[in-house]
């Protein structure tokens, strides 16, 4: 079946800590991830343990992706 003309992504509800860390760094505007994998993964990068793996800019961008997607007032 062809996958061409979906307009929502299926989201995934398991993410390994490596598709986070490669979501968080690079795939946030990647339209083929479902916004709740994204935030799944942004979660999983959060509660790290250590943050030595990634990059400050990619947290941050992480965090302004949260909210210009979400309305946290």
């Amino acid at each position: 079946m062809d996958n061409e003309g979906k307009l929502i992504p299926f989201p995934t509800y398991n993410v390994s800590l490596g598709a986070a860390c490669a979501i968080v760094e690079a795939m946030l505007d990647d339209d083929t991830i479902a916004i709740p994998t994204k935030v799944l993964a942004i979660e999983a990068v959060a509660r790290m343990e250590t943050h030595n793996s990634i990059k400050k800019d990619d947290l941050v961008r992480a965090l302004r992706w949260l909210f210009d997607h979400y309305d946290f007032s």
